[in-house]
């Protein structure tokens, strides 16, 4: 094997080799650092249009939002129609000043109207704007503090039908009146047929409200102990 001659230059490539974390990085694409810049001067755009389903940015608060900032870092938003098969197509552009562009192509959603009595070219400039608006923000990345049901001339009747149907009022339960013992005997018979926890506290509530004397009420209370007793002597055994 012939060694090589160290003084021999003429193996020595004109380009540097590059090897791993050494490779120098690509030009920065121009029309990316113009579209950061962008994003570092629009925010959020707020809503400012009212439809039937509440407030929403509308696609000329959008492009007010948008075209002034745009314009001062190179860049320009360009929508047009094309046709693919029997479908129309939304195309969205961005262009920078260099030259570089990037692009979405989104088909245009078919509205019929509610029994076809509404203009069909009213529903598809609906469904154009709806459509221009959303995928200008999703080209810009941008969000535009707005509901995902700002559609209604897309959709006037589906969207109704999804509305919430809120439940009727419940009316408040008149309290049951409670009926007081007459008398000692009428206590003690109905504390006979007593045999459950919630019969037994109904018994007291009713004993509480009877106006009987202090001795008769002292005489239901032994008597509902020794019922109580008796109650649990029958659970043991």
């Amino acid at each position: 094997m012939k060694k090589q001659n160290s003084s021999d230059t003429s193996w020595v490539p004109e380009e540097p080799i590059y090897v791993g974390r050494d490779i120098p990085p690509e030009p920065s694409n121009p029309l990316i650092v113009a579209l950061a810049a962008f994003h570092l001067e629009v925010g959020v755009i707020e809503k400012s249009a009212r439809a039937q389903f509440g407030e929403f940015a509308d696609l000329s608060t959008v492009l007010s939002a948008v075209t002034p900032a745009l314009s001062r870092h190179g860049l320009a938003l360009v929508q047009t129609f094309d046709a693919e098969g029997d479908e129309d197509v939304l195309v969205t552009t961005l262009y920078h000043a260099s030259g570089r562009e990037i692009s979405s192509r989104a088909r245009l959603v078919k509205v019929e109207g509610a029994g076809g009595r509404q203009n069909p070219l009213h529903l598809w400039g609906g469904s154009v704007t709806y459509a221009r608006r959303y995928t200008a923000l999703a080209l810009l990345g941008l969000a535009a503090g707005m509901d995902d049901d700002d559609g209604d001339i897309a959709d006037p009747v589906g969207k109704a039908k999804s509305q919430p149907v809120k439940a009727p009022a419940k009316k408040p339960r008149k309290p049951k009146e409670v009926k007081p013992f007459a008398s000692v005997a009428d206590a003690n018979d109905e504390l006979g047929s007593c045999t459950t926890p919630l019969q037994l506290s109904v018994w007291v509530v009713r004993m509480k409200c009877s106006s009987l004397s202090d001795a008769d009420m002292s005489g239901l209370r032994d008597s509902y102990a020794e019922h109580v007793a008796l109650l649990k002597e029958k659970q043991e055994a």
